[in-house]
């Protein structure tokens, strides 16, 4: 027999944000940050959005976080898509690779 002790897992949370929109978040496990920050990059680049964009930066925040503690901090910041396509192109694709074998 063993005492229980709770453990917090380590999460990545992602803010997406746009000046004048409405915050999104989406909190990922079982990965590492940078491995985070390449998988949006790659969903953000295969958007083919054009660097000459114009209107109101999206920024993506991704922090670490263990429990209450939130770690450091990388971001990511575009033109083109709004937060919330932003939000729906990242859910689909963890969607599909949480369907996969």
């Amino acid at each position: 027999m063993k005492l229980y002790e709770y453990e917090p897992p380590y999460l990545m949370r992602i803010n997406i944000k746009r000046q004048g929109d409405k915050t999104e978040h989406i909190t990922i496990c079982e990965t590492t940050q940078d491995e985070c920050l390449s998988f949006v990059k790659s969903l953000v680049e295969e958007q083919g959005l054009s660097p000459f964009q114009t209107g109101k930066t999206t920024n993506i925040e991704i922090r670490e976080g263990l429990g209450a503690d939130n770690g450091k901090a990388v971001s990511l910041s575009f033109r083109g898509l709004s937060p919330s396509d932003t939000y729906h192109i990242i859910w689909m694709r963890l969607n599909d690779l949480k369907k996969r074998p």
